[in-house]
């Protein structure tokens, strides 16, 4: 075997190290979703929406409470059909696009100008791509698509061979329609092209085949199920992005979640920028740890409650604003050195993310930002001056740098699994407690913890038809979930709270920590190192019947 291809298989097997232990995470976060969507392909593999779920407290269409096209729920369809629907069968599966994103990015950094198994192990390095491998979401997978579309567009250009052209074309596809974010693929491949061959030719056309399937997908939605995809996710997102961070402080906090994302920019600046540069940068770091000083809140949160100055907050949310801050001189470093149209494409490739990421989605979170950290990773192993090769042609201080970027992705990928945990103990321990023989247990909330209660029989509330009686009970999800509606107590009164810790060093969602790896509704950073708070559950008991219609249009009844 040649060394390259030694490189190539230590990488895809560290790579599976990293991520098999956890593989038996509970589902997590949106991961129901997309398994309860798997589960209906299996049975009705066209009609894939055809299914309704109550997420956000009302009973609706598949169609309509998913933002995200169905790609990722055939691969877990395929999976689950053939290895069961436990969670390790499940994350396993989901092994492979993790795997096919680093290979990726090894097979085209050197197309781009970089070392590969550098840009390879900086990706991995990076804590947004390893916890984001350890979900069933599609944010991997459409990662994957994303890499190997942008390879095989390249490799079509530089050998001018259509064959490979269609295959980027055909993957741009796949991303479409595994996550909406692979849209942007399109502009993207069209200015690359662009600046590569600097005139119009024909293989422009090819990338109408993404528009094609695009259109076709839209057309499938609109006569099958009656909603237009892009028109209801357009809508969600205007109507959550003014529950969050204002108009102002959005740029930061995006900065924020793509430094703490890219973690491995901020570590790897003493091998890539000059002193100046640094200098620069140690003085930026100084503004914002004082503007940060000066501020109340930042997206919400108090960063100087009553009990004190937050300084371990403090000092995180700076570190990854400088993190953020340095992906954008190295994009504009190597766009001056090499003034080629691969430095305007991973220019436009990591621009283009951060707008969407920070601006336009309708929340800013890791998984928006994470199709930048692949051209983020090309970036830092392009300008990174490597001395004394070692293993992987690295040098033994980078080995050591990376290492600690490794580590920080790690304590960050057990938190949120420990975070999970909390989620799935949490409703074992309540269903085994309070779900009694002809007694209903009802409960609010969404995610695992939703997952797990509906596994052990209990009834989620719909605010457009419930009906509950004097003795029932219900119990409240955590405060770090979503879908809560608190009842006065003249209709429920409190009989009982569950605390469950979180084992961990970093939290990943939690209001109180600050952290909002999947919604910055939840805090101004991507997670937060520091031990978690407990997760705090509540059960209530229904003094009087209950019986509701349309509240969430302003009617109900109770008596």
């Amino acid at each position: 075997m040649s060394a390259g291809g030694k490189d190539l298989a230590c990488l895809a097997l560290l790579t599976l190290a990293l991520l098999l232990p956890f593989v038996g995470k509970p589902l997590h976060i949106d991961d129901p979703m997309y398994v309860w969507t798997a589960q209906h392909i299996v049975q009705h593999p066209l009609d894939f929406y055809g299914l309704s779920v109550n997420w956000l407290g009302a009973v609706e269409s598949m169609a309509t409470a998913q933002q995200n096209p169905p790609g990722v729920a055939y691969w877990l369809a395929l999976v689950g059909a053939l290895f069961g629907w436990s969670e390790p069968a499940l994350h396993t599966g989901m092994l492979v696009p993790a795997v096919l994103a680093v290979i990726g990015v090894w097979l085209l950094a050197p197309r781009l100008g970089a070392p590969p198994a550098l840009a390879a192990l900086s990706l991995l390095a990076m804590p947004g791509f390893l916890v984001s491998s350890t979900t069933v979401m599609a944010d991997v997978s459409a990662l994957a698509f994303w890499i190997w579309a942008v390879l095989t567009w390249v490799a079509g250009l530089e050998q001018r061979k259509t064959g490979w052209l269609v295959a980027g074309a055909l993957l741009s596809s796949l991303c479409i329609v595994t996550k909406f974010v692979g849209l942007a693929l399109i502009p993207l491949l069209l200015a690359y092209t662009l600046a590569k061959s600097r005139r119009l030719e024909p293989r422009f056309l090819l990338l109408l085949i993404p528009v094609t399937v695009t259109l076709t997908y839209r057309a499938r939605m609109l006569s099958r199920y009656g909603v237009d995809p892009f028109a209801a996710a357009s809508a969600f997102s205007y109507f959550e992005r003014g529950k969050g961070a204002s108009v102002s402080e959005l740029p930061w906090i995006g900065l924020i979640f793509l430094g703490g994302t890219c973690l491995p920019t901020l570590f790897l600046s003493g091998w890539i920028f000059s002193r100046r540069v640094l200098g620069f940068s140690g003085l930026f770091l100084l503004v914002v740890i004082g503007t940060l000083l000066w501020m109340q809140t930042l997206g919400g949160c108090p960063l100087r409650p009553p009990e004190g100055l937050r300084w371990g907050l403090v000092l995180q949310l700076a570190l990854f604003t400088l993190s953020g801050a340095l992906v954008f001189p190295l994009a504009l470093q190597h766009l001056w050195r090499r003034r080629s149209a691969e430095a305007i494409l991973l220019a436009l490739w990591v621009g283009g993310i951060f707008v969407f990421g920070s601006l336009l989605n309708w929340t800013t979170n890791v998984r928006a930002l994470l199709p930048a950290a692949p051209a983020v990773a090309i970036l830092l192993a392009a300008e990174a001056k490597v001395l004394r090769p070692r293993a992987f042609g690295i040098s033994s201080g980078l080995f050591a740098v990376l290492g600690i970027c490794l580590l920080a992705g790690l304590l960050v990928a057990q938190g949120d699994e420990a975070f999970a945990r909390s989620a799935r103990e949490a409703a074992q321990e309540i269903a085994r407690t309070h779900l009694r023989v002809g007694q209903r247990l009802w409960y609010q909330g969404a995610w695992g913890f939703q997952y797990y209660m509906e596994r052990e029989g209990a009834k989620k509330i719909d605010w457009h038809h419930t009906e509950a009686v004097p003795g029932d009970e219900m119990a409240l999800g955590s405060a770090n979930t979503v879908g809560l509606f608190p009842l006065p107590p003249p209709i429920v009164s409190l009989i009982g709270d569950y605390r469950f810790a979180v084992p961990a060093l970093a939290s990943t969602q939690s209001s109180e920590s600050g952290a909002g790896f999947y919604s910055d509704l939840f805090g101004p950073a991507p997670y937060v190192f520091g031990i978690p708070p407990d997760e705090i559950y509540y059960v209530q008991l229904f003094q009087a019947r209950f019986f509701v219609r349309k509240m969430m249009r302003g009617t109900d009844a109770s008596e």
